[in-house]
């Protein structure tokens, strides 16, 4: 599932063991229980902290560094939704904007036969990829009742 979101399999991995985990891990846990290299863990662990679904903690008396995830799934469901909005979505409408800015030049339009075409097309998809941002943002932006209703809403539609 955490390749929809946009996260590596073993980043997927650690953000559920550390989910499902009774107490915080450290980096030697999750690779013995992941059977993959410390160094990866620790690659991947950072990735789960920048994205702010994972973080440190510290045990009293020892020196290792542990870690567990956030708790709230609706939280980490915003969260990479932000992170995928910024990854993905922004970077899209910035593209857009450029080439209706180029299409929209004066200069330009008589060059290309097919401006007004081309112009059309762009601001459709242009008008569609800002309603899919402006569904991440309330998404993103939502408290966690609003949150339930979204998610509960694309339930239904789903099931119909």
């Amino acid at each position: 599932m955490g390749v929809h979101w946009g996260v590596g399999k073993v980043v997927a991995e650690i953000q559920a063991l550390l989910y499902v985990s009774r107490r915080p891990l450290s980096l030697d846990d999750i690779s013995e229980r992941l059977r993959t290299s410390r160094s990866n863990v620790s690659l991947n662990v950072r990735v789960l902290q920048d994205l702010g679904v994972a973080r440190k903690v510290h045990s009293p008396g020892d020196r290792k560094d542990y870690y567990e995830a956030e708790t709230d799934v609706q939280m980490v469901a915003r969260r990479l939704a932000a992170a995928k909005k910024k990854r993905e979505i922004d970077p899209a409408l910035e593209i857009l904007q450029r080439a209706l800015d180029t299409l929209e030049d004066p200069s330009l339009q008589a060059a290309a036969a097919d401006g007004a075409f081309d112009l059309e097309r762009l601001r459709e998809l242009q008008t569609l990829i800002q309603r899919i941002d402006e569904i991440f943002n309330s998404f993103i932006h939502a408290d966690s009742a609003v949150a339930s209703a979204v998610v509960e809403t694309a339930d239904a539609d789903q099931r119909s």
